[in-house]
This record gives C-alpha cells, structure tokens and sequence, in this order.
C-alpha cells in the first residue's frame, strides 16, 4: 500500500511538472511576445483632414494583403497588375520576386548581387528590363529591375517592391488608418500648423537617397533614426547594449531591458525591443539608432516633402 501511494504520489508530480512547462512554454513560446510598445496610441490626429492641406493631389487606395501589414500599391505591367509592398527601404529601381516571375514580361541582363545595408552581399539577382510599367498615373519604359527569390527579404511570398525613387520632387502622405496614398507635386510642409506636426529634416545619404533618415534620442542620446515600411519589426542597433542583455532565440534577438525614444514632441517606450546589426555604409557624427518599422509607423500619419528640393517629414498630431 505505502509503495502504491508513494507511486502515485510521483506521478501527480510529474504530471505537474509536465503541465507547469507546457504552459510556461506557451506564456512565452518565443521572445519576441515579450515586446511592448508604451505610449504610442496617443499621436494619429483626430478631426484631422489631410487633404485639407493640398490644393492639387491624387489619392491611390492602398492594400494590406499580406501578414505584416505592409502596405501595398498597384502596379500596372504590360499583361496585368498586382500589388507591390511600398517600401521606404527601397534604394534603387523597382523590384519583381519569384511569384511574379512567370507573369509580368521582362528581358534578362545579367545575374548579380543584392546587398545587406552594410554592404555585404544579401544574395543572388537576375538583373532584367521591364518594357513597361505604371505607378501613380505614370509609365515607366524599359526600367532597370531585379528578379529575386521572394525569401531573399520575406519569410513569406510577396510580389515586389516599390520606392520613393518614384515619388522624387513630390509630397505624399502615408494614411495607414485610412489606407490612402495622398500624391501632390505641390509643397506641403509650406501649410503645416507647427503647433499640430512634428517636422523634421532628413539626412541625405548616398547609398539611400531616397531613405527617410534624421537624428532622434535613444536614452537621451543622438542617434541616427530610419523609417522602413518595408519592414514588419522595428529593430535597434544591438552595438548599443551589453552582450550580456542580449537574449536570443529563433524569433530574433532582444535587450532584456526597455528604452526610452524621442524625436521632436514625440515619446515613447519600448520594452524588450528587438536588437540586431544596424551598420550602413555612412558618414556621420552619430551612430545608426533604430530601423523603424511598420509595428510603429502604423501609428503615425507622416508626409514627406521633396518638392523644390525640399527634403523634409512631417508627422501629424493633435495640438
């Protein structure tokens, strides 16, 4: 009896033990749960009409078909169209991937090599013409391209991407709430009530000169800031953490920490933010600070002004 007892006894244990591991597995399956954003619902204006700020502009319906909330363009080719991630960290040409390989018409140049900011090499690209194309009411004749592996850039498959290199000498403005992209060749940093905007000047650098770049604080101090649509997670430059803080799993890696972030009159924390190698081939006094990504942008309405060489960001609040 006593043997029997004991018996049974080990085994409620280790069916608990069982149990405690499945749920702490599940509470935190992967590090990257363990984000937190603090603070940034309270900056997309409310009673706020953009195109109030436009006299001559064109709005384009934007689309969010994929995971990650990216939003998407149509792009007219010679046979069809279909939807292209609208990329800020696009610095070149336009881009097709794999899926649409078989779909849109092109005439192949060369094989050569996409790269990682740094400069190292990403992987390999078809270099290709593309007879023709449209974005925003424009056509494009035999523009340089690249064919890529979607998974290059994506763990899941996607179209292309398009740029800001088709927006030079415009103003636009990126209204995720209302999936609208506002196009006008006229200024609209010249309408803007400071008391209602953060407006910042962007950084000019050659290996993205179409990039959205400027300062901002981390901690309280100076670093470069990067605004990517392109990209589903916002990630901070892991150089600027102890090693020891740095946790990793198949998710990514992350500082066991939280960090404050500014720019203008916008504040905010992040909590366990996502770390990796930030490094760009630039010249400047600061170090690159942070990739951010749609996570965050998705809680702005920001405008660019490129018109009469202009090279200025607003981003919207209430007064």
């Amino acid at each position: 009896m006593q043997i029997k007892i004991i018996t049974k006894s080990y085994n409620y244990v280790f069916i608990l033990i069982f149990f405690f591991s499945l749920y702490s597995i599940a509470e935190a399956q992967y590090l990257r749960d363990k984000t937190n954003y603090i603070n940034l619902d309270n900056y997309y204006p409310t009673d706020f009409e953009i195109t109030e700020h436009y006299n001559n502009y064109k709005t384009y319906s934007l689309t969010y078909n994929n995971i990650f909330g990216i939003p998407e363009v149509e792009v007219k080719f010679k046979n069809n169209s279909s939807p292209l991630h609208f990329d800020f960290g696009n610095s070149k040409n336009i881009i097709i991937t794999s899926e649409l390989q078989n779909l849109v018409e092109y005439n192949f140049i060369d094989t050569s090599f996409t790269y990682h900011p740094d400069g190292s090499i990403r992987d390999k690209v078809l270099e290709i013409i593309i007879p023709y194309f449209n974005v925003f009411d424009k056509d494009y004749y035999n523009e340089e391209s690249a064919l890529v592996d979607w998974n290059t850039f994506s763990t899941n498959p996607f179209n292309g991407l398009i740029g800001l290199k088709y927006l030079t000498d415009k103003s636009f403005t990126l209204d995720n709430e209302s999936k609208q992209l506002i196009i006008s060749s006229e200024s609209i940093a010249e309408k803007i009530d400071s008391n209602k905007a953060v407006i910042i000047d962007l950084l000019n650098f050659a290996y993205h000169p179409y990039g959205i770049h400027f300062v901002g604080e981390i901690n309280n101090k100076k670093r470069i800031f990067y605004f990517d649509t392109g990209k589903s997670h916002t990630a901070l430059n892991r150089d600027l953490f102890p090693n020891e803080k740095i946790l990793t799993d198949k998710s990514g890696s992350f500082y066991d920490g939280k960090v404050n972030i500014s720019f203008g009159k916008i504040n905010f924390d992040i909590e366990y933010p996502r770390v990796k190698s930030l490094k760009r081939n630039i010249e400047n006094n600061y170090e690159m600070g942070i990739e951010i990504g749609i996570d965050i942008l998705k809680y702005f309405l920001i405008s660019v002004d490129r018109t009469n060489n202009k090279n200025t960001m607003i981003i919207h609040i209430d007064e």
